[in-house]
């Protein structure tokens, strides 16, 4: 009888990451250890297709200076990995070309879960090719505890056919599709990117809120004055 062969479980993790902190990590661990992932890769947008800028009015920091700054934050976790692909084209940031470019590299038989806040999912159908997305991953939405499952089920049902619910797992899935959406509930981080930027404006001690490894580079690099 064949031995099975173990199919890699990859976690993605996108966003602007200016800068990354301590809540992203937090996201990443949780669902890492939750869905007992092999690895989490954090993909930086280099042109984030919604923002031309942050909502505070400043410009978003060069690429360069937030994958340093994630290379750092995540250089002490054998299970976190930074990913450059994002800055390997000159096209905005959509997460279903993204995903088509890493598959290949992942590997066709990997499991991949694509790791996305409640609030962006509830904007899903403004997405490039949406509806393709869950023929490729599996999406696990982080929720907070105070948030029922029905608002991602009537995301799901109004945008995806053929999906049933399952409550004792909070997640929804089809035969008809690769892709399942899990629901994520953790307690959360009351950390901002916005925030931090705005404390070091004013000179305030961001410890705490970011790995020291990143305190530090922003400081160095003279970042968000």
């Amino acid at each position: 009888m064949p031995t099975e062969v173990k199919r890699n479980r990859i976690g993605l993790l996108g966003g602007t990451f200016d800068p990354v902190h301590n809540g992203h990590l937090a996201v990443a661990e949780h669902v890492r250890k939750a869905l007992g992932l092999d690895s989490v890769w954090f993909i930086p947008a280099f042109l984030p297709p919604h923002k031309n800028g942050h909502a505070d009015g400043q410009d978003i920091t060069s690429f360069s200076h937030r994958f340093t700054m994630l290379e750092s934050a995540t250089a002490e976790s054998s299970s976190f990995f930074v990913s450059d692909i994002e800055a390997k084209r000159s096209s905005p940031s959509y997460s279903i070309d993204t995903i088509n470019i890493l598959i290949p590299q992942i590997g066709e038989q990997a499991d991949i879960y694509f790791i996305i806040g409640l609030d962006a999912f509830l904007e899903i159908d403004t997405w490039k090719r949406y509806k393709d997305l869950p023929t490729l991953v599996n999406f696990v939405v982080i929720s907070r505890l105070e948030y029922s499952p029905d608002k991602v089920g009537d995301v799901i049902l109004h945008n995806f056919s053929g999906y049933t619910y399952e409550p004792a797992q909070e997640t929804w899935s089809s035969p008809y599709s690769k892709g399942s959406f899990i629901l994520r509930h953790m307690e959360p981080v009351p950390i901002s990117s916005t925030d931090i930027r705005k404390k070091v404006r004013c000179g305030k001690d961001i410890a705490g809120l970011v790995p020291l490894a990143v305190r530090d580079y922003i400081r160095n690099q003279h970042l968000y004055l």
